[in-house]
Formats: C-alpha cells, structure tokens, sequence
C-alpha cells in the first residue's frame, strides 16, 4: 500500500475518532446541536400528541353532537310522541292506581288503629278494675294486721300486767321473810345478850357499868333498826307509787301509740282514697286530651292528603296543558318547516325541470351519439335507485327494530313497577300495524 494512501486512512481514523471525542471544542459543539436536535425533536412529538388529543376531543365532541342531533330527531318523531304520550298515560293510571291503594291501606291503618285503641282502652279498664281489687284487698289486708297488732299489744299488756303483780307479790313474801328471819336473829341476839347480862350481873361494879353501856347500846341499836325498818316500809310504799305512776304513763303511751297509729292507717287511707280519685281524674282529663289531640291530627292529615290530591291533580293538568301547548307549537313549527321545504323542493323541481329539459334538447341534438351512453346511464341509475332504496329499506328496518326494542324495554320496566302496560301494547301494535301497511 503506497505510503499517501495509508496516510489517508490513518487521516481518515484519526477524524472519525475525533468526532467521538466530548471534551474538545468541535465535540462540544456536536453535543449541544445534537441535543437541540433530540429537544426540538421531543418538543415536536408533544405538539404532534397534543395536536391528536385535541383532534380526538374534537372528533368525539363532533360525534357527541351528531349523536345528541339523531336522538333529537328521533325522540322529536311522529310514533316517539305518541309513545311517549301513552307512557305518560300510563304513568297517569299508575298513579291513579297508588293514590287508589294508598287511600285504601289508609283506610285499613286506620281501623287497625282504632282497633287498637279500643283494645288498650279495655285493657286500661281492666288493669284500673285489679288496681282497685289490690287497693281493696291491701285496705282489707292492713286493717286486719292492725286489729291483730291491738289484739296482741293488749295481750302482751296484760300478760306484762300479771307478770308485774306477781313480782310484787313475791317481793312482798320475801321482804315478810326476812323481816321474820331479822326479827329471830334480834330474838337470839336479845336472849345472848341478856344471858350475857345476867352473868355479869355477878361481876363487879365495872361489869355493871358495862351492862349499862350494852342496855344503851342496844337501845339505840333498836331505835335505829326500827328506824330502818320505817325508811324501808317509806321506801317501800314510794317503790309501789313510782311503779303505779310508771305503769299508768306507760298505758297512756300505748293508748297514745295505738291511737296514732289508727289516725295514721286512717289518714292514709284517705289520703290513698283522694289520690285515686285524682289519678282517675287526671286519665279522665288526659283521655279526653289525648282523644282531641288524635281529632284533630286526624283532621290535618285529611286536610293534608286533600292540599296533595289537588296539588297533584293542578300539577297534572298544568303538566297536560304543557304538553299540548308544547304539541301544538312542535306542530306549527313542523307545518312552517314543511312548507318551506316544500317551497324549497318546488325550486329545486323547477330547476331540475329546466335541466331535464336542458338536457333532453341536448341529448335530441346528440341523440345518435349518445344512444349507448344514456342507455348505460339509465341502467346505472336503475341501479343506484335500486341500491338507494335497499338502503332506504334497511335504514327503515333498523330504525323499525329499533323502535321496538326501545318500546319491549319500557314496557318490560313498566310491567316490573306494576304499571299498567296496556296502551303501550296497543300502540306498539298500531305501529305494527302502520308499518305493515
């Protein structure tokens, strides 16, 4: 290989190797235009996205329009209007119907409530009768307690009474016994002391002396005995009073007790007595109440259902009278829009006339030339009437389908909210009908 030739190529390397290079200042050139390139490039894919979008919003919005449009002109036809009227007769009878059965299951709730009320008002006269057996049988009951409470009060009483008397009367032979007992042992004492006496009668002066002192002594050792003998018989005898005086306030208690307690059961009987006849005054009074509050409830609740019927009937003649008001003016528009359109098929006839006759002078004039020519015209339109009119025909079966389909459903949803479906079924049938004819 010739030395200039691999020079070339080593050239040529050395280029190429150098256009990957980033760090030089033709590399840094190479790399900002590349990614202003691959920017624009990204900045145009997003136009063109958006640019989609918004025509598919479009087309979308386009065919929504169109869509809306159709359905205007179908609802807007002749045998939507008249279905539409009978379902809306229907409606009518459906609610005829409700307003029908709801009167008569009202009629029902309010005999089932008047039943009910003359029930609870038995049972109240029922539940009043045992009140009053119980308030008897109680009455009866305490007064028997009570006389059983007097029976046994008095019997303890006098049980206590003899009870206390045969105390009294223990006491008493007790105290006879030991007075006895004490006047033995003074007997004994005495007879000791005189034999004591007697013997120192033989002693001396000084034993004299000292039976003197024992004689007085023992005299007054007797007066204090008899002393104490009295202030026991006193002593005694005011026992035997405080004892009377106690049992007397303790009888007047009893009395006093029995006495309250026979004024209280009788207060309380009174008292039991007055708060029935209050009580059956007061049911009396909130009977009544009660029984004027229902009148008069009744009373606004018819007033209520009567404003509801009117204002449903206003709002169905007022609805009826709408919808002829808005018949009659889809009507004359209607006639206003076929008139002009048929002013508009009249201009176009006439001007199809003067072509027809425009052409029919032409085609006398070519008439040899064109003999084919319209013959092959004539069959193509033969055609195109015939391919028109398939169309036609199958547009009109579509829409017939269609028609039916949409008038099955709403009679089927009728029938399932237990409307009465039968002017449907006739005018779907009229429409079979019409179509067949």
């Amino acid at each position: 290989m010739p030395a200039k030739t691999r020079a070339q190529l080593l050239h040529e390397k050395s280029q190429a190797r150098a256009k990957t290079w980033s760090n030089t200042l033709e590399g840094s050139r190479r790399k900002k235009a590349e990614e202003k390139r691959k920017k624009l490039e990204m900045e145009e894919l997003e136009r063109q996205k958006v640019d989609a979008e918004e025509a598919k919003i479009q087309l979308d919005q386009r065919r929504a329009t169109i869509d809306r449009a159709n359905k205007l002109l179908y609802e807007e036809s002749d045998r939507m209007k008249s279905f539409h009227s009978k379902m809306m007769h229907c409606d009518v009878i459906a609610e005829r119907e409700a307003q029908i059965s709801l009167k008569g299951e009202l009629k029902k709730l309010e005999q089932i409530r008047d039943d009910r009320f003359l029930e609870m008002e038995k049972q109240n006269y029922r539940k009043m009768l045992e009140r009053e057996m119980k308030e008897r049988e109680t009455k009866e009951e305490l007064s028997k307690i009570a006389a059983k409470a007097q029976k046994e009060q008095l019997a303890e009483y006098k049980e206590k009474r003899f009870q206390e008397v045969e105390d009294a009367m223990l006491e008493g032979e007790l105290l006879r016994r030991k007075a006895i007992e004490d006047l033995e042992a003074e007997r004994a004492a005495e007879k000791k002391r005189r034999e004591m006496a007697i013997k120192a009668q033989k002693e001396t002066q000084k034993a004299n002396v000292y039976l003197k002192q024992i004689k007085a002594e023992d005299m007054l050792r007797q007066q204090k005995e008899e002393e104490k003998i009295q202030e026991y018989a006193n002593r005694k005898e005011k026992m035997l009073q405080l004892r009377k005086q106690k049992e007397e306030e303790v009888f007047q208690q009893k009395q006093a007790a029995r006495n309250a307690m026979i004024d209280a059961q009788a207060k309380r009987l009174a008292e039991m007595q007055n708060n029935e006849e209050a009580r059956v005054e007061g049911q009396v009074k909130q009977k009544e109440a009660a029984d004027e509050k229902k009148r008069l409830d009744k009373l606004e609740m018819m007033r209520r259902w009567e404003e509801d019927i009117q204002n449903s009937r206003q709002a169905q003649i007022e609805r009826k009278q709408n919808t002829r008001a808005r018949e009659k003016a889809e009507d004359a528009e209607t006639a206003k829009f076929l008139a002009e359109w048929c002013k508009v098929l009249d201009k176009q006839e006439q001007e199809e006339n003067l072509l027809k006759d425009a052409a029919a002078r032409k085609l006398a004039e070519e008439h040899l030339k064109q003999v084919e020519l319209s013959r092959r015209k004539k069959f193509e339109e033969k055609n195109s009437d015939k391919g028109v009119a398939e169309h036609a025909g199958k547009v009109m079966e579509a829409d017939t389908l269609e028609f039916h389909a949409y008038a099955e459903k709403i009679i089927r949803e009728y029938s399932a909210e237990g409307k009465n479906v039968i002017p449907l079924i006739k005018e779907l049938r009229d429409f079979r009908k019409r179509v067949q004819e």
